[in-house]
């Protein structure tokens, strides 16, 4: 068991403490500002933010004990998703009327293309169905789309070749773009 499983797990004694949560802290902040930097102009969440949730999520659903960096670091890009998911479908809501005035349509109104959070909606779903049918190339996907890693970083965090995440990477973007292409048509 490492320094970071350990101080997870709370088994370590309080004086190298804080320089492990700032060790922690910065992998974190270091994710989730990759992950920000490809969300739509204007979005309410900043990295701090993504990453302080991240943490509270982290902490009501933990198990007793953490295996190893990697269970951590995917679960922490799993809750990351998660928020920014969320925060797409409450953003679609109001968009759709959701607690909101209704308005007449007037034919001079402007039509808008489709915004990033369908798209990012849409991604999230045939996330869930790759997962299902192919666990290591949901995973990949999840720590490189959501998570913001590299092809190096995921293979040392997997415990694979790089060869092996970009094998998987290829085809998993394959996969989710037969997916969403189904899904439009």
């Amino acid at each position: 068991m490492n320094e970071i499983t350990r101080w997870l797990n709370r088994s370590t004694d309080s004086s190298g403490e804080e320089e492990m949560f700032a060790m922690w802290y910065a992998e974190l902040r270091k994710i989730a500002r990759s992950r920000m930097a490809g969300e739509r102009e204007g979005h309410t969440l900043c990295a701090t933010a993504l990453v302080n949730e991240a943490w509270l999520r982290l902490q009501k659903s933990a198990p007793e004990e953490w295996r190893d960096r990697k269970q951590f670091y995917g679960a922490a890009a799993e809750a990351m998703r998660r928020i920014l998911v969320e925060a797409a479908r409450r953003r679609l809501a109001l968009k759709r009327g959701g607690a909101r005035e209704d308005v007449p349509l007037d034919d001079n109104l402007p039509v808008f293309a489709p915004v990033a959070d369908e798209r990012l909606l849409g991604i999230h779903e045939v996330l869930d169905r790759l997962e299902k049918e192919d666990e290591m190339k949901g995973r990949i996907v999840k720590l490189r789309f959501f998570g913001g890693m590299k092809q190096d970083e995921i293979a040392a965090l997997l415990e694979v070749s790089e060869v092996t995440v970009r094998r998987h990477w290829v085809k998993a973007k394959m996969w989710l773009y037969d997916a969403l292409h189904d899904d439009e048509v």
